[in-house]
């Protein structure tokens, strides 16, 4: 017994002409390349005065840029396991939604990228990238604290020390 085959059959409804929109374009400002990311921290927006109507008391939120895995793997040209095996040895630890999808800030994509140069071109096992990271985590922090201790001046030179330092290392420096 064998059952005729059915076909079906879409009715095809007229859409509305769709009115034409140009694509919103691309702010500047969204390069991940450390050579493209400006040396200071962005302008906080503007408060409106005292005069400006709108003025509250509510402080403004700045949101980052974030990326799922599967944007951050892309982006990195690497397999998101690989991002998970990072994030479960510690050597990352990206945001997290509600829904517990993995949230990964322009931050974390540099500190992904020094992990591939420190493995990839420096040859270092995973536990030597770990002590890598773990060191300029402190040689940027004792730089923090100098300059925070000695002023603008001493900071500045402080900044151009551990800047030489990195390169005799090999490491790659932001601008």
């Amino acid at each position: 017994m064998t059952q005729p085959r059915r076909v079906q059959t879409r009715q095809q409804t007229e859409s509305p002409p769709t009115p034409a929109h140009e694509p919103p374009s691309r702010p500047a400002d969204t390069s991940l390349s450390p050579a493209a990311r400006p040396n200071t921290a962005p302008n906080p927006p503007e408060t409106p005065g005292p005069e400006t109507p709108g003025n509250n008391d509510d402080p403004v939120m700045q949101v980052e840029g974030v990326y799922i895995i599967s944007v951050a793997a892309r982006i990195l040209d690497m397999h998101p396991q690989t991002l998970r095996k990072y994030e479960r040895l510690g050597l990352i630890r990206p945001g997290r939604t509600l829904g517990m999808l993995r949230l990964y800030s322009a931050e974390d994509i540099r500190k992904l990228r020094l992990i591939r140069h420190l493995s990839d071109e420096m040859g270092l096992n995973l536990a030597g990238v770990e002590f890598a990271l773990a060191a300029v985590q402190n040689l940027l922090t004792m730089q923090q604290r100098l300059a925070a201790r000695l002023g603008p001046e001493a900071g500045e030179q402080v900044s151009q020390e551990l800047t030489l330092l990195l390169r005799s290392l090999n490491l790659p420096v932001d601008p």
